[in-house]
């Protein structure tokens, strides 16, 4: 159908993984002005320091294990951090992790 927008489909192994912090990699799937949807793999011990979140952030951990000032996120599971979230995210084993975000972040 004309006009009709697509499904989107990603072959997730041709977008080059990108490290952000040490020990941190970002594979972004799909990005839309401040939305987008990124792999994230995270050697063991590796830490993303404290910030806040300026908009909405869910996580899904397809390996391992994520954890926050207020729990940890395995395998199979999902978290939400909402607008306003502040947090220092480590990976004691390391992990990956589907992410959906909108808004940045801003160091705490």
């Amino acid at each position: 159908m004309s006009g009709v927008p697509a499904s989107l489909y990603v072959t997730a192994a041709d977008r080059p993984w990108v490290e952000r912090r040490p020990g941190v990699h970002w594979k972004v799937l799909w990005e839309d002005g401040d939305r987008k949807a990124v792999l994230m793999r995270y050697d063991p011990g590796a830490t993303i320091p404290r910030h806040r979140h300026l908009g909405d952030e869910q996580i899904f951990v397809l390996d391992g294990g994520v954890s926050d000032d207020t729990g940890t996120c395995t395998k199979g599971n999902y978290a939400r951090r909402p607008p306003g979230c502040v947090h220092t995210v480590t990976s004691r084993h390391g992990a990956l992790v589907l992410a959906i975000m909108t808004g940045g972040t801003e160091p705490e």
